[in-house]
């Protein structure tokens, strides 16, 4: 998003000493899945946090809106769990029943024992 891929970025923040990397804002949770792998790919060993938006914004009646419901965030959500993402929430556009979506898939694979 801001020019710099998410591979330079990663080797970038890890050179730098930094204890965890990752991506926020911009980007809806599906549009995270091949960022946190790529991230995953370049650094290997290092924590991934993600803050995606609700969805894509979209332009209506003068202001952004973020049109992805809960459900579908948390959907996603379990794919960048997947793809190394250990810590995941939310940006613009995420409301209280998109972070308890989360948190209820999160509880549910804690419970089955195992990743998303």
């Amino acid at each position: 998003m801001m020019g710099v891929s998410p591979t330079e970025m990663a080797k970038g923040l890890v050179e730098a000493g930094a204890n965890i990397i990752g991506a926020n804002c911009g980007n809806g949770m599906e549009q995270m899945i091949p960022i946190v792998a790529e991230i995953r790919a370049a650094a290997p060993a290092m924590p991934i946090i993600v803050h995606a938006n609700a969805g894509k914004p979209v332009h209506k009646d003068g202001r952004d809106v973020y049109l992805e419901t809960p459900d579908v965030m948390a959907r996603h959500a379990a794919e960048v769990a997947k793809a190394g993402a250990r810590i995941i929430g939310g940006c613009c556009g995420t409301t209280p029943d998109h972070i308890r979506a989360l948190a209820k898939l999160f509880r549910q694979t804690q419970t089955a024992g195992g990743k998303p």
